[in-house]
């Protein structure tokens, strides 16, 4: 082996001996626990690929937040929760506006200490594993702190460099709840109990959504007097479950408006008409386009409920202040096997060449457009800022020559499907937050829960629309 050689080994040597031991310090001391308004809380600094910054709330879940790219995560865990605070919360939610400010002062406080810490741990490590390393070997082991102190200072570089404050106006919740629907038992359990699993996902949001409001201190878009909160669902079929969902986050949102872009029933028979009743209990404005399920018995069933509003043809509608355009679907597929992925595209793309024409017409330009299938958008890109589709029972949103088009995932989990073989599918709505003058996008919130005997559940919080991407072929549902 060469002298250089001999010298190159000795350098890694002594860089590995020195990163060794500060990571090793770091990852058995480096915790500090500190009160955070009500809360206990242990803060740490993880690797991690991510970066980023997580706060754990066990049993309920994480808050994420896209914070910093570099190589090490901010970890948050609450560890305890006086029994008295949440339930003084609980009953005066007025407390979260101060529990934001004084949970946020002293999770400061404790970062810089953690900070500190790890400061110090990397010295004590890296000085600790070259002395055991190089025994008494001074020169070697003041090197090794040296390359451990130095790898500290680059990672603080970087997470400084791509600190992004923005990251704290999207959180994304990901959560456990005891009261999530498997407690009702399995798929047997659930034909029998319904009601009670329709209770239990509607309470299910509700936990959620308080936990959200409480997160929302966060420097994030806050809605006011002068914003529409509309509701998208879609692709109900037939779920039992589905307004209890709907009716839920109605409420705890403070929707404006409910806009469906179809597929409420399987088949379209008349023995169905009695789903849409559903839409009645509802006590805000449910503006709804015909899915390729659902018949002309359904949309007159549709119809029949006080507070729907069936978009089918040019006319521009107007609810809760803003105006809609829609119509529904040019097919009709009764067989719920089949997903009709054979129709001709002209076919479908003629309902939105017919909704081009009807906006182009309008002397006042609706706010939202509605149609079922995302490929009868395609006439529409240009032309209508924001329109809402369905029928993929998968969620895409893109912008596209000034257009944003939003594809709902299925609000009914698929519906029954999930109960007759086919794998349950994740519910899915979105809370648009809307200009009232303008109807300009100003943020959304995706709502996504597990389907049968799944307990997960996320909120995702993003800040206008997305920006320009190229368009996919979308699949139909």
């Amino acid at each position: 082996m060469t002298t250089r050689s001999r010298r190159l080994l000795l350098a890694a040597e002594l860089v590995g001996v020195g990163l060794l031991g500060a990571l090793l310090a770091v990852l058995v001391a480096g915790r500090v626990t500190t009160d955070a308004g009500p809360f206990r809380t242990d803060l740490s600094l993880r690797p991690s690929l991510g970066g980023g910054t997580q706060v754990a709330v066990p049993p309920l879940g994480t808050l994420e937040l896209d914070t910093h790219d570099s190589p090490v995560q901010l970890q948050v865990g609450i560890t305890q929760l006086r029994p008295e605070a949440a339930r003084a919360i609980a009953d005066d939610p007025e407390q979260l506006t101060r529990l934001g400010d004084e949970v946020s002062a002293d999770v400061r406080s404790g970062v810089i200490r953690l900070v500190l810490r790890t400061a110090v741990l990397t010295v004590l490590g890296s000085a600790a594993l070259g002395l055991l390393v190089f025994r008494r070997r001074w020169r070697r082991t003041l090197v090794a702190v040296g390359a451990g102190v130095s790898a500290l200072g680059l990672v603080g570089a970087g997470t400084a460099l791509t600190a992004d404050p923005r990251g704290l106006a999207e959180p994304r919740f990901t959560g456990l709840l005891a009261s999530a629907p498997a407690a009702v038992g399995d798929v047997r359990g659930i034909l029998e109990s319904f009601d009670a699993y329709g209770l239990q996902l509607g309470q299910l949001v509700t936990n959620v959504t308080q936990l959200y409001d409480a997160s929302s201190s966060l420097p994030a878009f806050v809605p006011d007097d002068g914003t529409v909160r509309v509701l998208h669902v879609s692709d109900l079929h037939l779920s039992p479950t589905a307004f209890d969902v709907i009716d839920s986050v109605v409420e705890q949102f403070s929707i404006d408006l409910v806009v469906d872009t179809g597929d409420s029933t399987d088949h379209g028979t008349a023995v169905e008409d009695y789903y849409v009743d559903g839409v009645g209990r509802l006590d805000v404005p449910y503006a709804w386009v015909r899915g390729n399920h659902d018949s002309s018995d359904i949309q007159a069933a549709m119809r029949r409920q006080p507070n729907a509003l069936v978009l089918d043809g040019p006319d521009v509608v107007v609810a809760a202040g803003l105006r809609l355009l829609g119509q529904g679907d040019a097919r009709f597929t009764p067989d719920k096997t089949t997903r009709d992925d054979d129709a001709p595209t002209e076919v479908i793309t003629a309902v939105g060449s017919a909704l081009a024409e009807a906006y182009d017409a309008a002397v006042d330009k609706p706010h939202l457009v509605l149609v079922h299938d995302p490929i009868s958008a395609r006439p529409l890109v240009g032309k209508a800022p924001l329109v809402l589709a369905g029928h993929a029972h998968e969620r895409r949103v893109r912008t596209e020559d000034g257009t944003t088009l939003m594809v709902q995932g299925s609000t009914g989990g698929a519906g029954l499907r999930a109960l007759e073989g086919e794998e349950p599918t994740p519910i899915m709505l979105t809370v648009l937050y809307l200009d009232a003058e303008t109807g300009q996008l100003q943020a959304y919130d995706e709502l996504t829960l597990g389907g049968l005997g799944d307990t997960d559940a996320r909120i995702s919080r993003r800040i206008g629309p997305p920006p320009s991407t190229p368009s996919p072929s979308p699949s139909g549902g």
